[in-house]
């Protein structure tokens, strides 16, 4: 899992000294979020690491990039295992099919409106991920090679101009699969008031009907609806097969004015598309805050000393490993052995004695996040409402 979050930036500083006997310091070395830097911890200097490093290993401060770089993946990794088994996820990750082919080949619907498709709305989450990854089409009779297919935002800030349009192949009576170039993102943590909404769109051409795909074939168990005062999305309720349902609603819609869009109706008829999505939530997002205060927040403290004192051992690691030889690295190896496992100690109390404990806490599992949950004790499903 790559470290590529924002909040993992310059977590600490690489040193803040401009030293005469080493290279000179690199551009935003000394730069530091939290007051601290990696060659201040105790043993460690800059002499002794540029004396340790390799020829052609890129120089001293590439050296110690490596090694914050690979401490905060240490550190993500450690971490996310650690409250993944603590916690419970909110929602399953999966992929699963908007739309059901099993009354497809009933009677079709005739397409009376400017503009026909499916329309989404997504429950706001931090760290979800929301992807189409393949989109179908389910069409009768005059029916054209391909039909244009847009995906448009909210009114108010995307208008009339679609977020990307795809040319997708039709043949009558058949449902046809296309799995899309790119998977399309569709962010779930939109700012502002409503929750993020996607229309999935195309303009029918004369002669052309919609198979019978639908929303949900009325079979029994839960029934996936459109609802806006009570999304389904909020409930903990099993839904019986229809995993999309934890994380958006959705239904066909028409209209004619596309300006007008958040005002159309909801139907059970997918108006002949059909959207393969996977849903997943990251859960760096529970442990990575948009703008974290590593100097005045305890527990980000925590957490930069933590990773601070990995990045040592690191270090450590690779001058052990070192095939430049001097008088230091042949007769202080003992010492450095001693010195990497006491910061992997100290590592790894940070993590397990304290920050997934904080984590994982009730008050504290979705402070940044809306991951995971408290994991039920009792081993029953809670039926609280997610917010």
């Amino acid at each position: 899992m790559s470290a590529d979050l924002a909040c993992f930036t310059n977590v600490f500083g690489l040193s803040r000294k401009d030293c005469a006997c080493v290279d000179p310091i690199a551009v935003g070395a000394n730069v530091s979020e939290s007051g601290l830097y990696l060659d201040e911890l105790p043993g460690l200097s800059l002499q002794l690491l540029n004396n340790a490093q390799d020829c052609g290993d890129g120089g001293l401060w590439d050296m110690l990039d490596k090694a914050r770089s690979s401490a905060i993946e240490d550190t993500i990794s450690e971490l996310g295992a650690c409250i993944g088994a603590g916690t419970d996820a909110r929602r399953q990750d999966g992929i699963a099919v908007i739309g059901q082919d099993k009354n497809a080949a009933k009677t079709a619907h005739r397409l009376n409106y400017g503009y026909h498709g499916i329309k989404i709305q997504t429950a706001k989450v931090r760290g979800g991920r929301f992807r189409v990854i393949a989109i179908a089409t389910a069409f009768k009779g005059t029916v054209p090679a391909t039909i244009p297919v847009s995906v448009y935002g909210r009114t108010e800030y995307d208008g009339e101009v679609p977020l990307v349009t795809y040319s997708l192949p039709a043949q009558s009576g058949r449902i046809v699969w296309t799995d899309l170039p790119e998977p399309l993102d569709l962010s779930m943590s939109e700012l502002g008031t409503g929750n993020p909404g996607y229309w999935i769109m195309y303009e029918p051409t004369a002669g052309l009907t919609a198979m019978n795909s639908e929303c949900t074939c009325n079979c029994g168990g839960f029934k996936p609806s459109w609802n806006e005062s009570s999304p389904q999305y909020q409930s903990t309720n099993q839904k019986d097969g229809f995993l999309w349902a934890e994380w958006c609603m959705a239904a066909g819609t028409y209209g004619n004015d596309l300006e007008r869009r958040s005002e159309w109706g909801a139907v059970n008829p997918t108006q002949g598309l059909l959207l393969k999505v996977q849903f997943e939530c990251d859960i760096r997002s529970t442990f990575c805050p948009d703008s974290p205060n590593y100097r005045f927040d305890e527990v980000m403290n925590v957490m930069a000393h933590t990773m601070r004192f990995k990045a040592g051992a690191n270090l450590i690691t690779q001058i052990i490993n070192s095939t430049t030889i001097n008088r230091y690295t042949m007769t202080a190896g003992t010492q450095l052995e001693a010195l990497r496992d006491g910061y992997n100690k100290t590592f790894s109390e940070g993590i397990q004695d304290y920050l997934c404990v904080k984590f994982s806490e009730e008050q504290n599992v979705n402070s940044y996040g809306d991951c995971r949950r408290c994991k039920d004790r009792w081993g029953m499903r809670r039926s609280t409402i997610l917010s």
